[in-house]
């Protein structure tokens, strides 16, 4: 992050990288055996930063799988090597169906080994204290250059099971910072304002009387800072890495600069002993289709 030499922007609006607004990640991965450690960082910081956790060669086989599926929608090039995931600047995904293709990616093989299996639930067994569970819906981050993921917390989308629920994001690949990587606001977690107001709302419950008009507080990584404070963290992330954190710690990321599609997945986790949001368990989830929640007793 000192060295970096990309203006920094999410959805055109620049990152403040003076020293008192932005700053790297803490790295957690030299206490990683030490669970009440881990546990009391995540308390005090919202996030956990663990390079390295997860193996290299599962990451990659799950990075093959979504760029050959990529590439068969024509968003790839295909007269680049596949694994760099040079973007086509083209999509056949509406011919092929938006909905059945994005449930293509998150279903794949490869990419259940890497978020429902081996070391992350180990790490969630051992970190819960208990029996983990991962959510059956995985969500697959497919960020084209000129795209960005706005100012939220996880919570809007998936609270109405407990809140003691931690997400994890995993790069599929490298991603540098030119590549739209994921940034944590320092300090968010303890937002009580944030939390009382945006923080208890709902994107299906509150669909109808919503002042946010969606999920995101922002597109501008600056307001909430320039509001709340908090510097935003962040590193050059690499295959293997993880970063975990609560459902009440604001995250984004910045646009991607590069000519590469940025992988990374989204994967949700909690003790297999409380209650889930019923959105996005089960072999069919309603996800966010209303007319579903309801039939299931969910809205």
């Amino acid at each position: 992050v000192a060295s970096m030499s990309v203006t920094l922007t999410s959805h055109g609006h620049e990152f403040d990288t003076s020293a008192t607004k932005f700053g790297e990640l803490l790295r957690s991965d030299g206490v990683l055996a030490d669970t009440t450690e881990l546990r009391r960082r995540m308390e005090e910081d919202g996030y956990l930063y663990l390079p390295g956790l997860l193996d290299g060669d599962v990451v990659f086989n799950a990075r093959r799988e979504l760029l050959e599926k990529l590439r068969d929608v024509g968003e790839i090039d295909p007269q680049q090597p596949l694994m760099e995931a040079i973007h086509s600047g083209a999509s056949n995904r509406k011919d092929y169906g938006v909905q059945k293709f994005a449930k293509e990616l998150r279903t794949g093989r490869a990419v259940r080994e890497l978020c429902q299996r081996g070391r992350i639930m180990a790490f969630f067994d051992r970190f819960l204290h208990g029996t983990a569970r991962c959510f059956d819906y995985l969500w697959m981050r497919t960020v084209a250059p000129g795209r960005a993921t706005g100012c939220h917390y996880d919570v809007v989308y998936m609270g109405m099971g407990t809140h003691s629920l931690y997400s994890t994001w995993i790069p599929v690949g490298d991603v540098p910072l030119r590549d739209s990587g994921l940034f944590i606001l320092e300090g968010s977690h303890r937002f009580e304002e944030l939390k009382r107001t945006y923080g208890a709302m709902d994107v299906d419950r509150d669909r109808d009387n919503n002042p946010y008009g969606g999920g995101w507080f922002s597109n501008n990584p600056r307001e909430v800072q320039e509001r709340f404070g908090g510097r935003w963290l962040t590193n050059d992330f690499q295959v293997g890495d993880a970063l975990i954190f609560g459902m009440f710690t604001m995250h984004c990321s910045s646009d991607n600069q590069s000519e590469r599609v940025r992988l990374s997945t989204d994967s949700r986790y909690q003790l297999v002993s409380e209650p889930a949001d019923g959105r996005w368990v089960g072999e069919d989830p309603p996800m966010h289709d209303v007319e579903k929640q309801k039939t299931r007793g969910l809205l």
